[in-house]
């Protein structure tokens, strides 16, 4: 028969779990802000590992060249490019707002937005288009997360020990395994999205300038930078091109319809299988719904992070779980990917 001792311990024990998850959920923003930082962190070192490498200089070091290396490429960006993107930014918000409400008008969405207005679907629309409501706390979000990913790649081991050390000693090695490779598989993926915000950008900035629709400056800017976002990202990249050529016409609308479609297939057929190669193999619609589940639950940044969430995700199921708890054979891409790098 249980004794009142064990019993007490175990309400404690259930409480304490229950206290940790509530403590947890309070802090959901914090903990994206840290996997964002991570992120982060892994871009800054796969920049720095070159120096590093060649030069035979210390990590934190080649960190401060590299941002100083951001800065002034940055700094050159906007003396050369500041003064036409903040007047097609401009002329951007001005005039998407009148050209959304006249297609609203004339294929009558009004009606349709107040039919989908209470379902999750419109939670997620309606989330997506306030990322930009609040700009002071996404610049703060950006700077801490910018702050705690140079933290993070100037050290990395002793946060990697860190973690590692909350887990049981017989766990160790398995847990290992499981932040290696879900670090190389990020760090794949983050190197293909940038290359493919740079391209996507680049493309379409040029492709809708030739084809008449404004503010191809600012448009190439805003697809390259919701190209982060993989599957819906590109879809709301086009909405303010199409906007746009919408009010010149249907002609330039068809063409800017055009630009978009050749310009995501050859991101998707080319630029990212090239990049990642097999690193991540996640289906798409596995990917699509972690971002708009992530996006339901906690709001732009969880819409933001979801897709490299599911990609650690998939790593710590197929490992943990699939491997370690069931006990069944399973390829982990990023693990044979590492393992072929180092051979």
């Amino acid at each position: 028969m249980m004794s009142e001792w064990v019993f007490i311990r175990r309400v404690l024990t259930v409480f304490a779990i229950g206290a940790l998850a509530l403590a947890l959920w309070a802090l959901s923003e914090l903990l994206l802000l840290i996997f964002a930082s991570v992120l982060f962190a892994v871009a800054f070192r796969a920049m720095s590992a070159p120096l590093v490498q060649t030069t035979g200089m210390s990590r934190p070091w080649a960190l401060v060249i590299v941002v100083l290396a951001i800065v002034l490429l940055l700094s050159g960006l906007v003396l050369q490019f500041g003064t036409s993107l903040a007047n097609q930014t401009a002329y951007l918000v001005q005039t998407a707002p009148a050209a959304f409400a006249r297609l609203a008008q004339q294929f009558q969405l009004d009606s349709l937005s107040k039919n989908f207005g209470g379902s999750m679907l419109g939670a997620v629309a309606s989330g997506a288009m306030s990322i930009g409501s609040s700009v002071v706390a996404a610049v703060t979000g950006f700077a801490l997360s910018v702050v705690g990913g140079l933290y993070l790649a100037a050290s990395p081991d002793i946060y990697r020990r860190g973690l590692i050390t909350l887990f049981p000693e017989r766990w160790h090695t398995i847990v290992t395994s499981t932040v290696d490779d879900s670090g190389f598989a990020l760090s794949r993926w983050l190197k293909a999205q940038l290359i493919a915000m740079a391209i996507v950008g680049t493309l379409t900035g040029i492709g809708m300038g030739l084809v008449g629709v404004p503010s191809p400056l600012a448009l190439g800017l805003i697809a390259g930078v919701l190209e982060f976002i993989p599957i819906v990202g590109p879809i709301l990249g086009a909405i303010p091109a199409l906007l746009l050529a919408s009010g010149q016409g249907l002609d330039v609308t068809l063409w800017a319809l055009a630009v978009a479609i050749i310009v995501q297939q050859l991101e998707n057929n080319v630029i990212m299988p090239f990049v990642v190669g097999r690193v991540v193999e996640m289906p798409a619609a596995v990917g699509l719904f972690a971002t708009v589940a992530m996006g339901l639950l906690f709001g732009p940044l969880g819409f933001v992070l979801g897709y490299p969430l599911a990609i650690v995700g998939d790593v710590a199921v197929r490992r943990l779980y699939v491997r370690e708890a069931l006990g069944k054979a399973v390829e982990i891409p990023a693990e044979r990917e590492r393992k072929a790098n180092v051979e």
